[in-house]
């Protein structure tokens, strides 16, 4: 596993010295010009190394998997209790506009993040004590840390000004960057990415463990080479990780809490350790009531649609929709569903999870809630993903200091294996190596292998399949779904949950509308989200250039 956080000491150090120099994340055109505490950071290697230590800790953890609105809560995976998240208040009804839009803040962000990685590459050369290593390693960790905040950019509003150097309004130097195209912005990525992959380290060894290699960067690259259809790029990209020898498959049942987190598969992630530093992911994802203590500590806030469930396979190749499982659809699952979801009967810390439907329940239980009456399930299930069994939920220490101490997997082999089956059958169709990495991961969930003679567009589906299952609840949906362009048929409904009634042995199924979980998806402009009409007005050259249909 790499660790990617520095010490808390230094991440709070790291952050005064950012806020000394960067500004406030209203607009990426709102900069600071440069101040005598410039001479301080850039004037040792250390206090360089402690800036650029700040990166780190900005990497979205909490968006992608454990605040209060994961990233997959805007898809068919998963959806939120909480009717003021974004996910629900917004990107389910599409109410939104240029200026109201939940990603705006993404566009100021980003771009000061942006500038951050500017500010490193324009004075690492330059630090005195520095090694020549030490400086080019430093500059290739800014050009990942430009790159990753590029991805989300053009992700999320396609071709987008590529700003290079820190903007500084004291330096007469102009502010107004006109908007490059798509395509224009990938080759800028990859260029940062394939330049950070060269000059970084397979593995930092001692008080450096953690922070981004050159699997890591190569890593983020195949990811945006996937998602802009450069399928020969991004082969190369996942070939010349694999080629590292450094990354194995791991147990996904224990891969996602400290138990089992130190493992071979991880290629990035952010570390935490419950102490120094912690996340809240047992509050929000922990069914309401905790079965070993029966308290009503867990808010079981996110929950697993069952259209995400359909798609687990049964342990004999078939799907959910077979006969022959729909009376017992728990038992002889894809491992990886066990793994990922608390169901009906689940074991869960010493106690069941029970997620029927009972009319008589009036208050906190983790029942079936058809109208969140009680904070029971909407959907029939709670997460197991994530979710540390040591740790008692408890609300005390959401509002006093998180506990949770699971690392947030950024990228591991597992998405690379699946990044390379969908660019490779995209270039030449169906292998043997496509066969080999898929079958690998069906083999981990204990499934058979896919069957053989599959064109091109049978193994598509099934990939696309994997992907869904490997990754579930990892943050990766939402960008799969936009570049599929499947938005329309997966988005465009009433997510649904399963109503279960009757009692042990006897259960009936019944698959409804889950509460609140109506989407809507307008074809038409919704692969992308506006510009904001901020940068639009105080950017010229952004001017008559919005995205369609807005």
């Amino acid at each position: 596993m790499q660790r990617t956080t520095p010490t808390i000491t230094s991440l709070v150090i790291a952050c005064i010295l950012c806020l000394a120099i960067t500004s406030c994340k209203k607009s990426f055109l709102e900069t600071t010009p440069t101040t005598p505490s410039d001479l301080t950071i850039w004037s040792s290697y250390q206090n360089s190394n402690l800036f650029v230590n700040g990166m780190y800790a900005d990497l979205p953890t909490d968006f992608l998997l454990f605040g209060t609105d994961p990233f997959d809560n805007w898809t068919d995976n998963q959806f939120p209790t909480f009717n003021w998240v974004n996910s629900l208040a917004s990107i389910a009804p599409r109410n939104f506009n240029s200026t109201s839009s939940p990603v705006n803040s993404w566009w100021a962000s980003s771009y000061a993040e942006i500038r951050k990685c500017n500010i490193v590459l324009k004075n690492a050369p330059e630090i005195p004590d520095a090694t020549q290593e030490q400086k080019n390693r430093m500059v290739a960790e800014a050009k990942f840390f430009r790159g990753y905040w590029y991805s989300w950019l053009i992700n999320f509003f396609g071709g987008v000004p590529i700003i290079q150097v820190p903007l500084d309004k004291s330096s007469g130097d102009t502010l107004n960057f006109a908007r490059s195209s798509y395509d224009e912005c990938v080759a800028f990525i990859q260029k940062d990415l394939s330049e950070a992959a060269a000059a970084l380290p397979e593995e930092w060894m001692g008080g450096e463990a953690g922070r981004v290699t050159r699997g890591a960067a190569l890593a983020l690259k195949s990811e945006v080479e996937l998602y802009a259809s450069k399928w020969q790029d991004c082969v190369a990209s996942c070939n010349a990780v694999f080629a590292l020898n450094k990354y194995s498959l791991a147990d996904y049942n224990t891969m996602f809490i400290p138990a089992g987190e130190i493992n071979t598969e991880v290629i990035f992630d952010v570390a935490y350790d419950g102490k120094t530093r912690g996340h809240s992911a047992e509050v929000f994802l922990s069914p309401r009531v905790d079965p070993a203590s029966n308290i009503a500590a867990g808010w079981g806030h996110v929950q697993p649609t069952q259209n995400l469930i359909d798609d687990y396979e049964f342990m004999d190749g078939k799907p959910a929709t077979e006969p022959a499982h729909t009376e017992e659809p728990y038992n002889g699952r894809d491992k990886r569903f066990y793994a990922s979801v608390l169901y009906n009967g689940s074991d869960w810390r010493g106690g069941k999870v029970w997620t029927f439907y009972d009319p008589a329940i009036n208050v906190y239980s983790n029942n079936f809630d058809i109208n969140f009456s009680h904070q029971g399930t909407q959907t029939g299930y709670y997460f197991h993903k994530y979710i540390d069994p040591t740790i008692t939920p408890s609300e005390t220490n959401y509002y006093g200091k998180p506990i949770n101490g699971t690392n947030a997997v950024l990228f591991r082999l597992g998405e690379l294996y699946l990044n390379f089956a969908e660019a490779q059958n995209e270039l030449t169709g169906p292998d043997a190596e496509i066969y080999q990495k898929i079958n690998a991961l069906r083999q981990r969930g204990g499934l058979p292998a896919l069957p053989t003679g599959l064109g091109q567009g049978e193994l598509r589906s099934h990939i696309r399949h994997e992907r869904r299952i490997e990754l579930a609840f990892e943050g990766k949906r939402y960008f799969d779904i936009m570049r599929w362009k499947l938005g329309g048929q997966l988005l465009n409904r009433t997510l649904q949950g399963m109503k279960i009634t009757g009692t042990p042995g006897h259960w009936n199924y019944q698959k409804v509308d889950a509460y609140n979980g109506k989407r809507v998806f307008n074809e038409a402009k919704d692969y992308l989200f506006p510009i904001p009409s901020t940068a639009l007005d105080q950017n010229p050259k952004l001017q008559g250039n919005q995205n369609p249909g807005w």
